[in-house]
């Protein structure tokens, strides 16, 4: 990202796609890309995929817990800007490597304690087990739900070409009452 980027409150677009589109814009490098999803109730999301993504907990507890084996982050791409940091990320179970989430976040550094920080740039650990562990006053608003369709050029971001819908959510975590984390999570292989 430069200096002149602007960037939007995700709870202040008017779509799930152009929330995606902004979130995306770091990592795009193809004209055509196409942010498309379709935006959904959670009752309309396949019963596994909704029960790791219709909540207001961490992602990193709630995959741990359903597929019974810690994660590990891997950081594929990442861009800070002053305060600002993205990454576009995946996260895998330590044993079996199963590839569980695909995601981007954004967050804004200014509502974050300087070791927090200085963990998330590190790129070793899950988001949110650094939260946790600084016991970090944190709430996570789901904004939307969403089903990627087969092919997305969401899913293309990480090297991926999914061949069936798959499942993700739009959220902001607030931190100490700050919206400090823009991010988008994808369930797969739930």
């Amino acid at each position: 990202m430069t200096t002149s980027t602007i960037r939007h409150k995700l709870a202040d677009l008017p779509t799930a796609s152009d929330a995606l589109a902004e979130l995306c814009q770091p990592f795009v490098r193809d004209a055509e890309f196409s942010p498309y999803c379709v935006e959904v109730q959670p009752v309309r999301i396949p019963t596994a995929a909704r029960r790791c993504l219709a909540h207001r907990e961490h992602m990193t507890e709630v995959l741990q817990y359903h597929h019974v084996e810690q994660l590990t982050v891997n950081v594929q791409e990442f861009q800070q800007d002053g305060d600002w940091y993205s990454r576009r990320i995946t996260l895998v179970t330590d044993h079996t490597k199963k590839l569980v989430e695909c995601g981007l976040v954004r967050m804004d550094f200014r509502y974050m304690s300087p070791q927090v920080r200085d963990e998330i740039l590190a790129r070793r650990t899950p988001l949110g087990a650094i939260l946790i562990q600084h016991d970090v006053l944190r709430w996570i608003e789901p904004l939307w739900f969403v089903q990627l369709p087969p092919g997305s050029d969401v899913m293309k971001l990480f090297g991926q070409h999914n061949t069936e819908p798959v499942w993700g959510r739009i959220a902001v975590i607030y931190c100490n009452g700050e919206p400090a984390i823009d991010l988008l999570e994808i369930v797969v292989n739930t």
